[in-house]
C-alpha cells in the first residue's frame, strides 16, 4: 500500500514499517483461512480424481456383470477331409450360443441375378425411345425412355433410380467396335430376388421391338445346406436363425463339423482385466488413506469415512459368499482368486482353468447377474439395483401374483397388469420383473436371483458415481465445493476489513505526524520567546 510522504517526518519513526508489520499481524487470520481453503481444494481434487477412477473401473465391471457380457463362445469349422483347405463357413458367436457340435454340408451358395447387355460404342450411345420394364422378384416398375434419358448412360441411371434391389454399371470388354456393355446385378441373392428386364419400342410397320438385348450370365439361386441331417434353404449366405447365438456365413460348397465351445481364454482375459482394475483402485485407496509412521504425515483424505467405507465394501465384495449360486463354487477363492495382505487380489491360473473346465456357468454366476425360474409358467425378465439376490417363492392368490423371500411365509402382492409383474417397492424383491402365463391360484415354484461380484461392484460404483443417486462421494464433492466457496467469501470479507484497517491506521499515523509537527512548532515558538525574555533581562 502507498505511503504518505510525511510518515516519520516529525516523529523520526519508521512509520511505514510499523504499519506494514501491524497489517501483517492483522493478515494472520486470512493466512489461516487460505491454508484451510488449500487443504479443502486438495480434498476436492482428490474426490474428483477418485470419481474418475471409479467410473473407469465401472466400465471394466460392465463387461462382466451380466451373463451376456461375461460368457464368450468360439466357433470352429473343420473339413471332413483333412486335405481340403477350402473355407466352407465362417462363424460368429454371442453369449447365447451353447457348446455343441453340428455336422454341416453346404451344397451350393445363394447368389444374385446377373445380366449383361450387347455391346455399344460408348456410354453416350443413343437408344430409341420406348419403355423399360424392370422386375426384381415380385416387385416391378415401368420407366419411360424419352428424349431426356434415351442413351446407354440414361438407361443405367433409370435402372439405379428405380428403387428396386438392383444395380447397373458399365463393363468394357476391350472390343474394338462396341466395347461398352451394361451390366445389371441384383443386390440381394435368392430366387425370390430374380431380376428381369425388358426395354422395348414401337417401330412403324413392325410393331413392338426389343431395343436392347440382355443375356443372363448368372441365375439367382438359394443357398442349400444340411445341418445335422436337416435340409435347409435360405435366400442369403449369412444365416443367423439356425443355431442360437451363432451366425453362419457360407463361403463355399463342402462338408465338415461346426464346433461351438466356451472361449475360456477370452473369459480369463476379462477376469484379469477386472482384477487389474480392482488392484489399481485398491492401491490408490491405500494411498489416499496412508499414514507415514516415521514422520506422522498423513494423506489429504486420511481417515475419511467415505473412502474407508468404499475400501472395506470392495474388500467384502471380493471375499463374501455369492448368494443364489448353484454349483460347487460359491466364493471367488474357490476358483483361484485370493486377497493379498494389502487388499489387492491375485489369480492362480491353474485353479481358474480347472474351475472353467469344471463349470463355466458356475464361474459366470460368481461374477455376473442372472435369474432363473422353476416353473414353465413363469419367465424371468430382469431386475434392478434395488433387488436383493436370493430365492423368491411365487404364488397366485385371488388372481394376483405374490412373492415371498424363500424361507419366509409372508407373501406380498406383486405390482403390474396383464401378465407382467414386478416385486413390490420396499421389499427384497423390489424391481424383480417377471411374466406369468397362468393366473390361476396356486404355487408357481421359485425365482432365483444371482448377483455376482461384478454386479455387486457395479452397484457400489453406481451409488458413488451417479450424481442422480446423491451418494456419499457426490456429497463429499458438494460439501468440499461449498466449503471452498465459504472460505472464498470469508477471505473477501477479511480482505475488505484489512483494507479498512490499513487505511484507518495510516490516517491515525498521519494525524500523529501532523500533531507532532504542530507541537514542534509551538515548542520552537515557546523556546524563541524564552530566548527573547532571557536576552531582555540580560541586556538590562
Amino acid at each position: 500500500m502507498a505511503q504518505t510522504a510525511i510518515f516519520g517526518i516529525n516523529s523520526n519513526l519508521d512509520t511505514g514499517g510499523i504499519i506494514d508489520n501491524l497489517v501483517a499481524l492483522q493478515r494472520a487470520p486470512i493466512n489461516i483461512v487460505e491454508a484451510k481453503r488449500s487443504i479443502e481444494e486438495s480434498k476436492l481434487l482428490s474426490f474428483q480424481d477418485l470419481k474418475g477412477r471409479l467410473q473407469t473401473f465401472k466400465g471394466i465391471v460392465n463387461t462382466l456383470n451380466t451373463d451376456s457380457e461375461f460368457l464368450s463362445t468360439q466357433g470352429l469349422f473343420s473339413n471332413n477331409n483333412s486335405l481340403d483347405s477350402n473355407s466352407v463357413v465362417s462363424l460368429s458367436t454371442s453369449s447365447q450360443a451353447s457348446s455343441g457340435t453340428f455336422s454341416l454340408t453346404v451344397n451350393n451358395l445363394a447368389r444374385e441375378s446377373k445380366l449383361v447387355s450387347e455391346g455399344f460404342a460408348s456410354t453416350a450411345s443413343s437408344l430409341d425411345q420406348g419403355t423399360l420394364n424392370l422386375g426384381v422378384g415380385a416387385s416391378s416398375v415401368t420407366i419411360t425412355i424419352d428424349s431426356t434419358n434415351n442413351t446407354l448412360d440414361g438407361l443405367r441411371l433409370a435402372i439405379n433410380n428405380s428403387g428396386l434391389n438392383v444395380k447397373a454399371s458399365f463393363i468394357n470388354d476391350g472390343s474394338s467396335t462396341n466395347p461398352v456393355r451394361l451390366a445389371i446385378s441384383g443386390t440381394k441373392s435368392g430366387v425370390d430376388n430374380d431380376v428381369t428386364i425388358g426395354i422395348s419400342g414401337f417401330l412403324f410397320g413392325a410393331g413392338s421391338i426389343n431395343l436392347v438385348n440382355f443375356t443372363e450370365t448368372q441365375t439367382a439361386q438359394n443357398a442349400n445346406f444340411v445341418l445335422d441331417g436337416v435340409a435347409i434353404t435360405k435366400s442369403g449366405n449369412v444365416i443367423s436363425d439356425v443355431i442360437d447365438g451363432t451366425i453362419l456365413t457360407l463361403e463355399s460348397a463342402g462338408s465338415g463339423t461346426v464346433t461351438l465351445s466356451s472361449d475360456t481364454e477370452t473369459i480369463k482375459d476379462n477376469i484379469q482385466n477386472y482384477v487389474d482394475g480392482f488392484n489399481e483402485l485398491m492401491i490408490h485407496l491405500n494411498d489416499l488413506l496412508s499414514l507415514n509412521t516415521d514422520t506422522g504425515e498423513t494423506s489429504v483424505l486420511f481417515a475419511n469415512f467415505t473412502v474407508q467405507n468404499l475400501q472395506q465394501t470392495l474388500r467384502e465384495s471380493i471375499s463374501n459368499r455369492v448368494v443364489g449360486v448353484s454349483g460347487d463354487f460359491n466364493y471367488l477363492s474357490q476358483i483361484g482368486i485370493r486377497t493379498n495382505s494389502d487388499g489387492t487380489i491375485s489369480i492362480d491360473d491353474g485353479d481358474l482353468s480347472d474351475a472353467l473346465a469344471q463349470g463355466v456357468g458356475n464361474v459366470s454366476d460368481l461374477f455376473s447377474s442372472n435369474g432363473s425360474t422353476t416353473s414353465s409358467a413363469v419367465t424371468f425378465i430382469g431386475f434392478t439395483s434395488a433387488t436383493n439376490p436370493g430365492g423368491y417363492d411365487i404364488q397366485v392368490s385371488n388372481g394376483v401374483p405374490q412373492l415371498a423371500t424363500s424361507g419366509s411365509s409372508t407373501f406380498v402382492d406383486a405390482t403390474g397388469a396383464g401378465n407382467f409383474f414386478a416385486g413390490a417397492a420396499g421389499t427384497d424383491s423390489e424391481g424383480l420383473n417377471f411374466r406369468i402365463s397362468d393366473l390361476s391360484d396356486g404355487s408357481y415354484g421359485k425365482i432365483t436371483i444371482t448377483a455376482g461380484v461384478a454386479e455387486i461392484t457395479n452397484r457400489i460404483l453406481a451409488n458413488l458415481t451417479d450424481s442422480s443417486l446423491e451418494g456419499p462421494l457426490e456429497s463429499e464433492i458438494d460439501t468440499a465445493t461449498e466449503t471452498i466457496q465459504d472460505f472464498d467469501d470469508t477471505i473477501i470479507d477479511l480482505e475488505e476489513r484489512l483494507v479498512f484497517f490499513d487505511e484507518n491506521l495510516r490516517e491515525k499515523f498521519t494525524n500523529l505526524e501532523v500533531t507532532l509537527g504542530r507541537l514542534n512548532s509551538q515548542k520552537d515558538a515557546f523556546n524563541s520567546s524564552i530566548d527573547g525574555i532571557k536576552a531582555l533581562f540580560s541586556g538590562g
